[in-house]
């Protein structure tokens, strides 16, 4: 299993339900166990659960897996079936799962400058979270799911809260038109400023963040910023493995991949 998150745990327990007995092997890249990840931008963001309520594995759960933490995949052999790992191990197999999942999209020009954040993990949660206790102004870059509910959870706990959405209606593609005007009104009525229809030019500061730039000339002024705009498909390390890659890689209705035994 390359992929230490829902699906490969959950992968990990159907093929022990359905009888597998053979050596499994789950890698991960980041140094946790297997936690749910909708909380991070509700209620673990706002404090009223703790890392230990994010545990998707039962205290009696016993896979009889090699867990491989902290460790990245960089790579697939296709002939032997050889798993690359960033610290120079190999690790081979009869079978492999891909459950390496996304990870955020980031902004463009944002690199190294303090205040910016993404959520998707444990770590990025953490991190948002003390930022958010500093209480000052806000500013969220997209107004999905992440975005609604980091504002939403921000606003709550005392922040100056701004969300910058690029389309005329937040949510319009998941939820429709009609629904994402009720989110919008919902946002207004709790105190959140929604800006649509704009998109955003860069970021301000020098090594810490001061404002949002807009395409239409308007400055934001922010303390801290979240970017909540999609994530990108983690499947860079599969280049050269002879997998087809298109946004995600490309399998049939059933998850077989191209290669034998790869799904």
């Amino acid at each position: 299993m390359v992929g230490a998150s829902l699906a490969g745990l959950s992968a990990a327990r159907s093929l022990r339900k359905q009888g597998y007995d053979g050596r499994l092997v789950i890698i991960g890249d980041e140094p946790h166990r297997p936690y749910d990840r909708p909380p991070l931008s509700k209620e673990f963001l706002a404090g009223t659960i703790g890392e230990a309520d994010l545990a998707l594995e039962t205290e009696d759960e016993d896979l009889q897996a090699e867990w491989l933490l902290g460790t990245r995949a960089t790579g697939l052999e296709p002939t032997d079936r050889a798993i690359r790992l960033a610290d120079g191990r190999e690790i081979r197999a009869d079978g492999i799962v891909i459950a390496t999942g996304a990870a955020a999209r980031t902004l463009p020009g944002s690199d190294g400058l303090a205040g910016v954040h993404t959520l998707r993990t444990l770590d990025d949660a953490r991190t948002l979270r003390d930022e958010l206790a500093r209480g000052g102004r806000l500013v969220v870059i997209g107004g999905g799911f992440i975005g609604a509910e980091v504002a939403s959870t921000a606003y709550a706990l005392g922040l100056d809260v701004t969300v910058v959405e690029a389309a005329p209606t937040p949510l319009a593609g998941p939820l429709g038109e009609t629904m994402g005007a009720i989110v919008s009104a919902l946002h207004a009525d709790h105190g959140v400023r929604l800006l649509c229809g704009v998109g955003v030019k860069g970021l301000s500061g020098e090594r810490r963040v001061d404002a949002v730039l807009l395409e239409d000339g308007r400055t934001i002024p922010a303390d801290t910023v979240v970017v909540g705009v999609g994530a990108r498909p983690c499947v860079e390390w599969l280049e050269g493995s002879g997998l087809v890659l298109d946004n995600g890689v490309k399998c049939g209705a059933d998850g077989r991949t191209g290669l034998a035994g790869v799904v």
